[in-house]
């Protein structure tokens, strides 16, 4: 357990100078974040270290984003449950209501899906107000002031609105609950980190010691939270090395990094700005997405064509995807590809020529169903490591809960068999997952050849 400390003498400076902590958070994405502010709420005398290679929000998570959709809509009950839970907070929070954007959405299903069906079906079951509804696909074209009416809706034959549905500040709101969890006493420290450090205890067994980074300083913990995201099995591979975890047991049977395309406009103008901000988010089938413009005016494109980025470890040998360093070096192909789902969505934004003013491939880990990996690791070895990963592309609307259920397994705490399931280490994975559009299928090597 997480033990309270009753020292309210301590020279806090000194704490701060610390390499030391009760539970060090390498990573600053929703995970560490979200864990960081409710460790700061309910273990407040906890020395608590968050490490990331830069400020908060990082700008190389995938947390780190111009918005976010913040919605219940899940085909599987388990998340639509953990997201009306998330939900809440953003509607009532003092802390992170004034970064939610309730515009509703609307989703068009491609002929042959059944994944609307799915999700309206799970919506009416929950015993919550059915606020969704049945819009036809004209209707799409005509409401919201015609925002959406050059829409191409071939290959689509229904879709359906949710008012309760829309879109957060996504950079905003990290940086927002990382001050507030600062303001509580946790400590954030700038630095890339390189290796996790393995030393032998007294019993000359070897545990986990702490963590290097690229500029020599060694940060040390009790418990040590790995909430790095794309960057885990890269940064794992040496360790399972050094310890020989078999092939079958390692990090890369759990979760990969993968990349896709983002890009954005900046609005020239208040008119243009406004018109589109009439709209709600919109749900291209399983192609992508459309966000209303931020308040910089930005007007957001997603698509759903993953990728991997396999490359050779140079320490281990082994073939591990792993973000590129560069978010915003995109290929030609990936950008011509964009433009493509673009043109299907809202054709004038291309008008003239005119082309995105921000490009930007998000990376995140993603595991074989698309559930997080929120556990102890296995190896008794490894005792004093903990996971929170594996945002699977629609784990960012979780930033106002996730945390409290990863302070209950740095507990040892159970958080109840389902979710102790679906978030633990896995030998075998579940059918049909959570988010499977987003599983990757192609190399980012073969894309920037093309």
């Amino acid at each position: 357990m997480l033990q309270q400390k009753n020292s309210p003498s301590q020279d806090t400076n000194m704490v701060m100078k610390s390499s030391h902590s009760d539970v060090l958070i390498v990573g600053s994405g929703i995970f560490g974040t979200s864990t960081a502010y409710h460790l700061s709420q309910s273990h407040a005398s906890l020395r608590v270290t968050v490490l990331d290679r830069a400020p908060a929000p990082s700008p190389s998570a995938a947390s780190s984003d111009i918005n976010k959709i913040v919605r219940a809509d899940y085909s599987i009950p388990f998340y639509m449950d953990l997201a009306y839970e998330a939900m809440q907070s953003w509607i009532d929070s003092p802390l992170l209501s004034r970064y939610f954007h309730q515009t509703g959405w609307v989703a068009l299903d491609e002929k042959g899906s059944d994944l609307s069906t799915r999700i309206r079906k799970n919506l009416r079951e929950s015993g919550r107000p059915d606020t969704s509804a049945d819009i036809t696909l004209d209707e799409v074209k005509t409401r919201w002031d015609g925002v959406l009416s050059g829409i191409d809706t071939t290959g689509c034959d229904k879709a359906y609105t949710n008012s309760s549905a829309g879109w957060a500040d996504a950079s905003s709101a990290v940086e927002a609950m990382m001050a507030e969890a600062a303001e509580a006493g946790v400590h954030h420290e700038v630095g890339e980190v390189v290796e996790l450090v393995v030393a032998d205890d007294v019993d000359r067994r070897q545990k986990l010691e702490g963590v290097r980074t690229a500029d020599g300083r060694r940060f040390t913990g009790d418990k040590i939270l790995l909430a790095t995201g794309a960057w885990t099995p890269w940064l794992m591979s040496p360790l399972e090395k050094t310890l020989h975890v078999a092939e079958q047991d390692g990090i890369r049977r759990q979760i990969q990094a993968a990349g896709v395309c983002v890009a954005a406009f900046e609005l020239s103008d208040d008119a243009e700005a406004e018109r589109y901000s009439r709209m709600p988010v919109l749900i291209y089938g399983s192609k992508g997405e459309v966000m209303p413009p931020s308040k910089d005016r930005l007007f957001k494109f997603t698509n759903s064509n993953t990728f991997l980025n396999t490359k050779l470890h140079p320490d281990t040998g082994q073939e591990i995807s792993v973000p590129e360093p560069d978010q915003k070096d995109v290929p030609l192909a990936l950008k011509d590809e964009s433009l493509d789902v673009i043109r299907q969505r809202v054709p004038e934004v291309l008008d003239n020529g005119r082309s995105p003013d921000d490009w930007r491939i998000c990376w995140d880990a993603v595991s074989p169903d698309q559930n997080q990996l929120i556990t102890r690791h296995p190896d008794p070895r490894l005792s004093n490591l903990f996971l929170a990963t594996a945002g699977s592309f629609h784990s960012w609307k979780f930033l106002p809960n996730i945390g409290r259920y990863v302070v209950n397994v740095l507990n040892g705490k159970s958080n109840g068999p389902e979710k102790d399931e679906a978030w633990a280490w896995k030998r075998a994975w579940a059918a049909r997952g959570a988010h499977e559009k987003v599983l990757p299928t192609r190399e980012f090597a073969d894309i920037s050849k093309s």
